[in-house]
């Protein structure tokens, strides 16, 4: 652990993400603070005056470090340099952007194997009959902003699209990657980050730059090389994060091969969507096909059933102050806790699976036909068993497109007779955590603002529309 004079404790970042300390910070994967750093940075090019992230002591705005340390980084929180000196957390200063570069390349911009990476490539990517121009470290005029680039190789490949191409042999500074995306994006224009190799270990500069390619690297090597010039085409080598730290056996790729339709990233496949996508339905599932199983193990009390034990013990590995929760609950209401989670699981499923279907679809209570659904939250927030979680229903219909249902004059003075009458779980309650775990789209602030960034969060959880008539 750092110093504490040294290291910022605790950050709060806009929301839905709030505070994250230092130890929570440190303790993400690779790919959770990683793609914080980015979000930090694209701020940073886009509203400089209004900091994605603040320090808790002085307000000022901070970005993620990454600190070199034996097979691999570890993430640390660091002051901007305008930053005030007076903040006791304030690390010392920092080198800007420009003198960082000079240091790096000691006053050399360009080495000759660069030079002769970028010439190749250009001339590889001529020989396609698509390319309409194409240019070598040449200023490219912006269309809309005052400040342009100088990519290292431009290609107007024609109806294809542009593509403006980094070879990089040494490690970005993150600000930059990310200014690079950004400004790009804006210009209609495809980056494309190509490395030599990939070095072990990766710095992590390059690290940031799979991050925004979504973990995928792109690398022109002899092998890319000799493809192109058989084919006739720009041919790179595209190496896959497998999940575990490491990548899937290398794929040459064209251009034509790559995901060119998503915005700031180019990719052959979207390697870090999927595994958050996976990570939100993976407990999830499992409760839902404990669910199925319950119903016909016990129709008449399905949230009794036993089916439910492997799935209480998965959500119980992530917040294990279930347990002594459980033992509470049981001498406080005479009443099974995992029965109680298995109904908070049934009430929330019919909100998710009712915005998903456009269509009200009830797993508890037997009302039906239009309005079911608000009759079914009216029931049971006036019941003493599940009033205490007002505040947890209402924060997980916000984030759907069921969210004008909060608006129902009924359920708004349920919900005020609710507070009004029972102490309310909040979000360090196990039981709050748990069903953050069990659906971290909706209640999950870190899960949802990440999904939302790469354009993921199911259609349950998109946010407020119209109520579908019924």
């Amino acid at each position: 652990m750092f110093d504490r004079k040294r290291t910022i404790r605790t950050v709060d970042f806009e929301l839905p993400r709030g505070a994250v300390s230092i130890e929570a910070l440190m303790a993400m994967p690779r790919e959770g603070w990683e793609h914080l750093r980015n979000e930090i940075n694209i701020r940073r090019q886009a509203e400089p005056a209004r900091p994605f992230a603040r320090c808790r002591l002085c307000e000022a705005g901070v970005f993620i470090r990454a600190q070199a340390v034996d097979g691999g980084h570890i993430p640390f929180y660091a002051h901007f340099p305008e930053s005030p000196k007076s903040c006791p957390w304030y690390e010392g200063g920092n080198l800007k952007p420009d003198d960082a570069r000079a240091a790096q390349y000691q006053g050399h911009q360009e080495s000759a194997l660069h030079r002769r990476l970028c010439q190749t490539i250009e001339a590889l990517a001529k020989a396609d009959p698509r390319c309409v121009s194409s240019a070598i470290d040449t200023y490219l005029r912006p269309e809309i902003h005052a400040r342009g680039r100088w990519p290292d190789v431009y290609l107007d490949m024609g109806t294809f699209g542009r593509f403006a191409l980094e070879i990089q042999l040494s490690k970005p500074f993150a600000p930059e990657v990310v200014a690079r995306h950004v400004h790009y994006e804006r210009e209609g224009v495809r980056l494309i980050w190509i490395f030599r190799e990939l070095e072990d270990p990766l710095p992590q500069g390059f690290h940031d730059v799979i991050t925004m390619q979504r973990g995928n690297a792109f690398v022109f090597d002899n092998d890319a090389e000799a493809a192109s010039i058989e084919k006739g085409t720009l041919i790179l080598k595209c190496y896959l994060e497998d999940g575990k730290g490491g990548y899937l056996k290398s794929r040459l790729v064209t251009l034509d091969d790559l995901d060119i339709t998503t915005g700031l990233s180019v990719f052959l496949e979207d390697r870090r969507s999927e595994r958050l996508v996976k990570y939100c339905k993976e407990v999830r599932n499992r409760w839902w096909q404990a669910f199925q199983q319950a119903k016909t193990d016990k129709p008449s009390s399905p949230f009794y059933s036993e089916k439910f034990a492997p799935a209480w013990a998965s959500v119980r590995s992530y917040v294990p102050e279930l347990s002594a929760w459980k033992e509470n609950y049981w001498a406080s209401h005479s009443d099974r806790g995992q029965a109680h989670l298995a109904s908070l699981f049934a009430i929330l499923c019919s909100v998710a699976h009712s915005a998903e279907q456009d269509k009200e679809v009830l797993h508890i209570t037997r009302h039906s036909g239009d309005g079911a659904l608000l009759a079914m939250l009216n029931s049971k927030l006036s019941s003493a068993t599940f009033a205490p979680y007002a505040n947890l229903i209402e924060a997980f219909v916000t984030t759907t497109p069921l969210a004008n249902l909060l608006d129902r004059p009924s359920l708004r003075k349920i919900q005020g007779n609710a507070r009004s009458a029972h102490d309310q779980v909040d979000r360090e309650h196990p039981v709050w955590k748990a069903l953050a775990r069990l659906f971290p789209e909706a209640l999950d602030g870190m899960v949802r603002a990440e999904m939302a960034d790469l354009g993921r969060l199911p259609k349950w959880a998109t946010g407020p529309q119209a109520l579908p008539s019924s």
